[in-house]
């Protein structure tokens, strides 16, 4: 898992270990692509619960580069009209 100096930087202000972005990898179970040859990869708030890992497991989601196999941010993801360019539209 590699990481971009932004998503570093992005991590440590968010107060977000390796750890729980290895756990938001390993257990995502929404990937969207956001263009640019990027996806967003998180874990449904659903399945959050039924893991019990982190509460804050649900509410994180991280930006993939497929070009450069390597993570470009992690950010919160928001409730209401400024999370929902990012939660699957209905």
């Amino acid at each position: 898992m590699g990481h971009s100096e932004h998503s570093r930087r992005r991590a440590a202000q968010r107060g977000v270990s390796d750890r729980f972005v290895q756990s938001i990898l390993v257990h995502a179970d929404i990937e969207r692509p956001i263009g640019d040859n990027c996806r967003l990869m998180r874990v449904s708030r659903r399945r959050s619960r039924k893991l019990n890992i982190d509460d804050r497991l649900g509410r994180y989601a991280l930006i993939w580069s497929d070009d450069s196999a390597r993570i470009v941010t992690v950010m919160p993801v928001h409730d209401g009209v400024n999370g929902r360019r990012y939660r699957k539209q209905h």
